[in-house]
């Protein structure tokens, strides 16, 4: 085993960071698809519903990618990770005054869980050149 291989639990990290990333962009695509469903049976305005979607489909390739990347130990991809991560403890700290707590504490959880996990996967060393 050389300095760059990861040890088990930074391998670990880093599959658990990826798979709450991809699960974060499964839950951004459900919330697409109902925009979408709502303006198909005639619910909002066309524009809004469209640029939301629009916004929402391009956090969903991000994180996408993001996770792809993190699963495959990138090393550009720790930083989207924790910075999206991060955005989300303040907003489910924030969600406890106006939506049901533990829907609060799940998005709490999961934005501090995957930063933990993205920061104990430890130093990725950029990779040679093929």
């Amino acid at each position: 085993m050389s300095a760059a291989d990861p040890t088990p639990r930074e391998r670990s990290a880093g599959q658990v960071a990826a798979a709450l990333v991809a699960l974060e962009a499964l839950v951004l695509a459900g919330i697409a698809a109902f925009y979408l469903y709502e303006l198909a049976i005639g619910e909002g305005d066309l524009m809004i519903v469209i640029m939301s979607v629009v916004t929402i489909v391009v956090f969903v390739l991000g994180l996408a990618y993001t996770a792809k990347g993190l699963w495959a130990r990138h090393p550009r991809a720790q930083a989207p990770a924790i910075a999206a991560n991060f955005l989300l403890v303040p907003l489910g700290i924030a969600m406890f005054q106006f939506a049901p707590w533990w829907l609060a504490a799940l998005v709490l959880a999961v934005g501090a869980t995957t930063v933990a996990a993205a920061f104990l996967m430890g130093r990725l060393e950029a990779r040679p050149a093929p």
